[in-house]
Order: structure tokens, then sequence, then C-alpha cells
């Protein structure tokens, strides 16, 4: 039973720490290439 409760906080862990790093990329360096993304997608 402990070893479900580990693995399942390290998924958590996981999920959280790809989620927070996805947020910060979306707000701070999207930004930054947004103008050479839209002209990719010319």
């Amino acid at each position: 039973m402990q070893e479900v409760a580990r693995e399942a906080v390290r998924d958590y862990i996981e999920r959280t720490s790809r989620r927070d790093l996805l947020d910060r990329v979306l707000d701070e360096d999207l930004p930054r290439y947004a103008e050479a993304l839209k002209r990719l997608g010319e």
C-alpha cells in the first residue's frame, strides 16, 4: 500500500513540474519568439 502511495506522489510531482515548466515557457518564451513563429506559419 505504501508503494502505491509513493508512486502516486511521484507521478503527481512529475506532472506538476512539467505543467509548471510548460506554463513558464508559454508565458515567457513564446512571446519572445512570436514574430518568428508567425513568419514561419506564413
